[in-house]
């Protein structure tokens, strides 16, 4: 989807953001590690956008504060980062050893990552960064896929295929072939999370759409989902921001 960076002046303060368009008929406001985005109808002018940030400025402007003070550095695969695991933040922890596998584990409070001996500098970062994203990912995909069989069995429904990825934005995604697609990036949070997402995603399995019968099947599965919404939509994810 395109975009747009803009900027608007909310209450003396220049706050730059991120202007979408799609075929939904109502406009969305998002706050994220990416900042502030917004999303109009295809065929609204770019003054609806501006209109709605100046009346929701009392939502808009504490929550950019609040990922702003919570943001941390951008994980680089540096011994001393910090990755976000499970609602925890593990301390990336590099030993070099003498074996050309990279090798990563969770031992204690750490996450250690044993490289090549051989390697150092901008090259050792990279290969343990590719590493740490590596290791993320499938645990992501051992967590969120027997989650998200467990939700569909409980609606009556085949376990759909899953899709593990790193995305940028959107924390899950159900195709209509019956994919659901899931971000890696959600292993940073609390398992209750993660599981809120593979419900919701479940839930799309038959209903599309957020109608009152997809939100009765919130209901039926995860009761407390509207709880566990508002926790997420308000969380920055803990640890690194990559």
């Amino acid at each position: 989807m395109k975009h747009e960076d803009r900027h608007i002046e909310l209450e003396g303060r220049q706050v730059a953001y991120r202007l979408k368009r799609s075929s939904r008929r109502t406009i969305g406001l998002k706050i994220d590690s990416d900042g502030l985005t917004i999303t109009l109808p295809r065929l609204a002018p770019a003054r609806e956008a501006e209109r709605v940030m100046r009346d929701r400025a009392d939502w808009i402007l504490p929550r950019l504060d609040r990922h702003a003070a919570r943001r941390r550095p951008a994980l680089t695969g540096a011994d001393g980062g910090q990755v976000g695991y499970l609602g925890e933040r593990l301390r990336l922890t590099v030993i070099p050893h003498a074996r050309p596998r990279t090798a990563v584990s969770v031992e204690g409070g750490a996450l250690i990552v044993r490289v090549d001996e051989r390697l150092s500098g901008e090259l050792r970062d990279a290969t343990v960064l590719r590493a740490v994203k590596r290791w993320r990912k499938e645990q992501a995909a051992k967590l969120m896929t027997p989650r998200i069989a467990y939700h569909a069995e409980a609606l009556g429904q085949p376990v759909p295929p899953v899709k593990v990825r790193e995305q940028a934005s959107r924390w899950g995604s159900c195709a209509s072939d019956g994919t659901i697609r899931m971000n890696a990036r959600l292993i940073a949070f609390d398992p209750d999370l993660i599981d809120y997402v593979c419900a919701h995603e479940a839930c799309h399995l038959i209903e599309m759409n957020h109608s009152q019968r997809f939100y009765a099947l919130m209901d039926q599965i995860l009761p407390r989902h509207k709880a566990l919404r508002r926790t997420l939509r308000d969380a920055v994810m803990p640890g690194d921001d990559y």
